[in-house]
């Protein structure tokens, strides 16, 4: 009889729960789901944008990618581009791994990109159980060391992830490591070193989480239980293989993995001389107790480092410098790196000699390869006086010339034929007028139709690029023989296509002229140089933005040239760009008078 009861009580309750919620209505507030809870704060802030820093930028923590699949002229490009719009001057690449994908690594960034890019190597655990599996390693680094690499990256997979053929975890402080701490101490470079994780992912999923709506996301992310040591333990794992290699610099990532206990964090670096942290990724902990970090960053400025643990992106950037830099109140940080919290956070405003360390004084003390002597290359600027209309000759005698003051072009290699490359530039209320001399000694030229691929042979080219908010520009090579090729390039995300300009003709069409000098303008003919004049009508420009030019404005364009002489292949470039000549975001500037 009770039994039955049960049974008929439970009936009755499931049943009218179902009709209750049959009769909600499918908007009701009441079930809406936290995960859905987008609150729009009611305060009236300020919102500043931080487009530059107070002063140049290295990120010490960043994830490029490594191989020369990966890291394609064009990608890097792209990581320039951003770099360049936030003021980053360079970027520290933690994937450089080891062997033939490091050098291809080191070639891509490092090397053709001085100063722009530093690579750190990596271990191979695999075979941890062997004897001298430690002897090996260092080996092994020390040939990446000499390879080019400047640093070691240690991931968290060390005491969370990598075990032994018995099933134990390596601990972070595990003797076969030292062998490796102590050639980086050998050779002076720094291991960044990523030990644990934020301290809500070492608690239970459960109503009491603050950070759940990730852990959900990312249930691997959760290393609560028994399978994995203590936060605390990883730790002090880490602290103690500080302590053991007094010789050898730490640069603890995340703010020492624990941005939630700065005092903690403080003693550390009171008690390990050689033990640094930075704050990538790190902001969402550090921006909810501003006070308390602020007179952290103000107490240990010369031990801690800018990095942001995202792949280079302006707008990332621009939040850690408002975080930074500003005293704005109750901000939304996600686009630093990614949601990490459902709590605002707020600026530290701190005083411009903090600033300067944080940003890059700290790390060109501890970086390998990189000096407060490097610096960016000298911007290009070539000023653009206005002239009347005049005739087109390819000698260059018109008067209006002699307003123009000659620009060199540089070569870009130390081979390759010594020959000087110089340009002037006019606008008038028509159109812009170029003027390119060159030095040669054969004219390596046979194309005599317009519209062909004229790189391929002797050229002079020239790029103009009216606005940059726009990433179209357009490109203008000419052959001695005075073939043309204008083209309008559309780039974005560093995606190049091009196109001849549509009815090209009457008022839309160039004026160009070529002469030789010291033998005929001939395919082959042995020469002592050639100039090239032209006018660009801004009809032709009319597709991109900011055209005409007004008095003060500024352009960004380059000028290069291509000569193949004997066989060699020789390029020169006024504003310095990468192996891509469509490196765009670091052409120089046109101030037009």
């Amino acid at each position: 009889m009770r039994t039955r009861t049960i049974v008929w009580l439970t009936l009755v309750l499931v049943g009218g729960l179902a009709s209750w919620a049959c009769a909600q209505p499918s908007d009701d507030i009441r079930a809406l789901r936290l995960a859905d809870w987008e609150p729009r704060s009611m305060l009236k802030t300020r919102q500043s944008v931080v487009e530059k820093p107070a002063h140049p930028v290295i990120d010490v923590h960043n994830h490029l990618g490594g191989g020369a699949d990966r890291l394609t002229p064009d990608r890097v490009g792209q990581y320039l581009a951003e770099m360049d719009a936030a003021g980053v001057r360079t970027v520290v690449n933690l994937d450089g791994q080891w062997g033939q994908r490091l050098a291809e690594t080191l070639e891509a960034l490092d090397e053709a990109h001085p100063g722009r890019f530093l690579t750190f190597a990596l271990l191979d655990f695999r075979g941890i159980d062997d004897e001298d599996w430690g002897r090996r390693e260092a080996g092994r680094l020390e040939e990446s060391f000499r390879a080019g690499a400047k640093g070691l990256k240690i991931h968290k997979s060390l005491g969370l992830s990598y075990r032994y053929k018995d099933g134990k975890l390596v601990p972070v402080d595990d003797p076969k490591l030292d062998p490796v701490w102590e050639m980086c101490a050998k050779y002076r470079r720094p291991v960044m070193i990523h030990t644990s994780d934020p301290a809500a992912f070492f608690t239970p999923l459960d109503r009491f989480n603050e950070r759940w709506h990730e852990l959900n996301a990312h249930p691997n992310w959760l290393f609560h239980g028994e399978r994995f040591p203590s936060r605390d333990e990883l730790l002090e794992q880490r602290n103690r293989a500080i302590a053991k290699h007094p010789n050898t610099t730490f640069l603890c990532a995340h703010f020492g993995n624990n941005p939630e206990d700065v005092a903690t964090v403080g003693t550390w670096l009171d008690r390990y001389p050689n033990m640094y942290i930075d704050i990538d990724a790190r902001i969402s902990e550090l921006g909810r107790q501003p006070y308390t970090t602020r007179r952290f960053l103000l107490k240990y400025q010369d031990r801690i480092m800018f990095g942001t643990d995202t792949t280079p992106d302006r707008d990332a950037y621009r939040m850690y410098y408002r975080f930074l830099e500003t005293d704005d109140e109750y901000f939304d940080c996600a686009g630093g790196h990614h949601r990490q919290g459902f709590w605002m956070i707020y600026g530290v405003f701190l005083p411009d000699e903090v600033l300067q360390k944080l940003y890059h004084g700290n790390a060109e003390r501890l970086l390998f390869g990189l000096s407060s002597d490097v610096q960016e290359p000298r911007a290009k600027v070539l000023r653009v006086p206005q002239t009347d209309d005049f005739a087109v000759t390819g000698r260059g005698d018109a008067p209006a010339w002699e307003k123009a003051a000659w620009e060199p072009l540089q070569r870009r290699t130390a081979s390759g034929h010594p020959y000087e490359t110089r340009v002037k530039m006019l606008y008038s209320r028509t159109g812009l007028y170029v003027l390119m001399e060159a030095e040669d000694r054969t004219i390596t030229a046979t194309m005599n139709e317009d519209f062909l691929d004229l790189w391929h042979e002797d050229v002079l080219e020239f790029f103009l690029w009216p606005d940059q908010q726009y990433p179209v520009y357009f490109e203008y090579e000419i052959s001695p023989l005075g073939v043309e090729l204008p083209i309008l390039i559309p780039n974005v995300d560093g995606e190049f296509l091009g196109w001849r300009p549509w009815h090209y003709e009457d008022g839309r069409k160039t004026r160009k002229a070529t002469t030789v000098a010291g033998g005929p303008k001939q395919s082959g003919a042995r020469v002592t140089g050639w100039k090239a004049e032209v006018f660009v009508p801004y009809e032709l420009l009319k597709p991109l933005q900011s055209v005409p030019p007004q008095p003060g404005m500024r352009w960004r364009a380059n000028f290069y040239r291509m000569d193949y002489d004997d066989g060699r292949t020789t390029s020169w470039d006024w504003a310095r760009v990468g192996p891509n000549f469509h490196d765009f975001n670091r052409f120089g500037t046109l101030v037009f008078e």
